[in-house]
């Protein structure tokens, strides 16, 4: 798992415009993404709604969630 957190948010299939501004907003591995709660997130530039619904079917692909 912990080999997972580390991992570069780079490596999976999210799209660049959901991947340039979490990069921009220092978020660049999927631990970093999982301390942010969806409040947090969408207060990023060009992070919306319909992103934050893209990232919440990732992350369920690997049965995680971001924080409540």
């Amino acid at each position: 798992m912990e080999r997972l957190m580390k991992a570069h948010l780079i490596e999976f299939d999210l799209s660049l415009r959901i991947l340039c501004p979490l990069e921009r907003a220092g978020i660049n591995t999927l631990g970093k993404l999982l301390k942010n709660k969806r409040d947090n997130l969408l207060k990023i530039p060009n992070i919306g709604n319909t992103a934050i619904s893209t990232i919440e079917l990732f992350l369920a692909r690997y049965n995680l969630s971001l924080p409540q």
